[in-house]
């Protein structure tokens, strides 16, 4: 299953890398998001693939939504992970595939065509780059931290997200927004970043990359603190997490609990009526 996803995650890539540096003209362009007729080609070529060798599996994608079949195996695909990148000429972009196997997930595979970059991890046997075994970082030092944040598309608002990523602005390193969220975390899987904020987004988006990055020795959980645990995929589902090398994360969650305490201080000020 894992060379077939491979192979899956190839074909994709050698579509959208051929068309990476055209003049794209999309299907549609929304204030938060763009929709490419690339993103539809991608996902044809990867659902060929599966079907061919599984046909009685359940394909998941963002274009075409749920395929049903045998549930036992559901296969989770985003075929274009950073289309507004890929939009712009970007090469910041990925095809994103995970196997969920009776409400598990158990594979992932992350493809950056552009960088050449095939990420990929089975459960219980490690992560990995282009063959290469992957491991987190031991930073400890927050000051020199440099991490990502992830929002969901429309769940929330770009004045959430200026008054969230503030403590982190101010207190890390840096903070990126790339815009391509599955290939953040195998960044974080190969101890290139260090933590990762994630803020009411899509499993979808990111069912690869946290099998990668667990393999890999991430630690996981949601803002509570308690450790990340897949729940069987539905559409839509969201969830909002924070991922750390494991040395930072009292830190990284300290600076989410400070973000909170904010905000609930920015609400109760607000006149009433």
């Amino acid at each position: 299953m894992l060379d077939v996803a491979k192979e899956a995650a190839r074909a994709a890539g050698e579509f959208l890398k051929e068309r990476f540096l055209e003049q794209l003209t999309p299907d549609e362009e929304l204030h938060n998001d763009v929709k490419l007729p690339e993103d539809k080609g991608s996902e044809q070529r990867i659902i060929e693939v599966l079907h061919r060798h599984f046909p009685s599996h359940t394909i998941y994608s963002e274009e075409v939504g749920m395929v049903s079949r045998d549930e036992e195996y559901v296969w989770i695909v985003d075929p274009l992970d950073g289309t507004n990148n890929y939009f712009i000429g970007h090469p910041y972009f990925s095809i994103s595939i995970a196997l969920q196997h009776k409400g598990e997930l158990v594979l992932g595979v992350v493809y950056n065509p552009v960088a050449g970059q095939m990420f990929w991890a089975e459960k219980g046997k490690g992560a990995f780059l282009n063959g290469r075994r992957m491991s987190i970082n031991n930073r400890t030092d927050l000051t020199r931290a440099v991490g990502t944040y992830i929002r969901g598309r429309n769940t929330v608002t770009k004045e959430e997200e200026l008054a969230f990523t503030e403590p982190f602005v101010l207190n890390t390193k840096r903070i990126l927004r790339n815009v391509a969220p599955a290939l953040d975390w195998c960044l974080l899987a190969n101890g290139w970043l260090d933590y990762i904020v994630m803020q009411r987004s899509g499993i979808m988006d990111v069912a690869a990359g946290i099998v990668i990055a667990s393999e890999a020795g991430a630690t996981i959980t949601d803002w509570q603190g308690n450790p990340y645990r897949h729940e069987p995929f539905v559409q839509d589902q969201v969830r909002s997490l924070v991922a750390t090398n494991g040395h930072l994360h009292g830190s990284i969650r300290g600076l989410l609990v400070e973000q909170s305490m904010a905000a609930d201080c920015s609400r109760q000020a607000l006149p009433h009526g």
